[in-house]
């Protein structure tokens, strides 16, 4: 196949887009949504990616908005110039000299698979191998929802969502707020399809309370256990019905194929940033896929950009599930993206049929939202 043109320009843009209501974790509130932007431009293309970190490094992503900026900077982008290919293993051989992994390699790195797809003239889907069945079907889109101070909240939230359409449910759980939460919203919403995200808040000592939803008919219930507690995952799994689906423990292909050998799991949450990308989310895909575990695509939340890639990947035979992509109006008061990432109808996304990721940076936005911009050229570098 025909190379892409040399990359002549490397432009990184640190944004802060403002959350529609607060973030809060144990690390503090977070009131804006930190991404760096990573444009690639050669004589004929301009291709972008995203790099997602989370402000205070929640766990989600490996690295803080800081530490991504420092590897961007300092190691990957520089590494890019001149840079020319043809294949996504090419691809994966310059990322997998890249330091630190993560979200600061997932924004280079799809920004490389927007740039191929738009010199080939594919779609990323395309180049991910989905096939066009699945790319003209759309991807589902699920709603994902956080704690709140009470029941009663929770069920109005979901009721305000689901005129939208969304495919499926997902309610966080935790020690003292799980049986009594998703009895009550079966109770109200009847069978919805619905599934529980524990973020490793639980341990073994917990079974007994996990083993109780096993009456609810969920989907699944996500990262009970902190990341390291395989056994805890194990002696679950082989208590209940209920897939176990790992998140934070499927950081690396390393992690997954140990999850997966010892039974820790039946289900995988693939997120783009946590690997560093989209060739490793696909590895992934396909490890899963050969042991007969289903997948689905999840997201930290990303800005549209991000999400985008997202939805190129949903398109894979074996990701079983809805998306975790939402509408950036869901999350944001505005985004640096055109067209505005958003549901064709209720609850599916359409993949745009444009060459590449099938979005483009908005520039006037882009100016609006930034924080700091550096940018490389053979001149700077050299």
């Amino acid at each position: 196949m025909t190379a892409t043109s040399p990359i002549e320009r490397v432009v990184l843009t640190h944004v802060q887009v403002p959350l529609k209501q607060p973030l809060r974790t144990s690390e503090g509130e977070f009131t804006v949504k930190d991404a760096i932007l990573v444009t690639l431009e050669t004589a004929s293309e301009v291709a972008a990616g995203e790099s997602s970190p989370l402000a205070g490094d929640l766990g989600v992503t490996a690295g803080t908005p800081e530490q991504c900026w420092k590897l961007l900077s300092e190691a990957i982008a520089p590494s890019l110039l001149g840079f020319s290919f043809s294949t996504t293993e090419e691809i994966g051989a310059i990322a997998s000299g890249w330091p630190g992994g993560g979200p600061a390699a997932a924004g280079a790195e799809t920004a490389l698979w927007d740039l191929l797809g738009q010199s080939h003239r594919v779609t990323v889907a395309q180049l991910l191998g989905a096939i066009d069945e699945q790319i003209r079907l759309g991807v589902q889109s699920g709603l994902g929802l956080g704690s709140f101070p009470s029941i009663v909240e929770l069920l109005r939230s979901i009721e305000t969502h689901l005129v939208e359409g969304f495919r499926r449910v997902r309610i966080r759980i935790s020690p003292g707020s799980d049986v009594e939460v998703v009895r009550a919203v079966r109770q109200h919403f009847g069978d919805i399809p619905l599934m529980v995200d524990a973020n490793g808040a639980y341990s073994s000592r917990d079974i007994d309370v996990l083993r109780a939803l096993d009456e609810f008919d969920l989907l699944m219930i996500e990262q009970p256990m902190k990341p390291g507690d395989i056994e805890g995952m194990i002696a679950l799994q082989g208590q209940i019905s209920t897939p176990i689906c790992i998140d934070e423990s499927a950081g690396t292909m390393e992690q997954t194929t140990e999850a997966i050998r010892l039974g820790a799991c039946r289900i995988v949450n693939l997120k783009i940033q946590r690997v560093g990308g989209l060739g490793p989310a696909r590895a992934i895909h396909d490890l899963c896929f050969q042991h007969g575990i289903a997948c689905w695509v999840g997201s930290t939340p990303e800005l549209g950009l991000g999400q985008s890639f997202g939805l190129h990947l949903a398109t894979l035979a074996n990701c079983k599930y809805p998306t975790g992509v939402q509408p950036s109006a869901r999350w944001f008061v505005d985004d640096c993206i055109a067209p505005a990432l958003e549901l064709s109808s209720p609850g599916l996304f359409s993949i745009p049929q444009r060459p590449g990721v099938g979005y483009q940076v908005d520039q006037q936005k882009l100016r609006r939202y930034q924080v700091r911009q550096a940018e490389f050229t053979s001149r700077t570098t050299g």
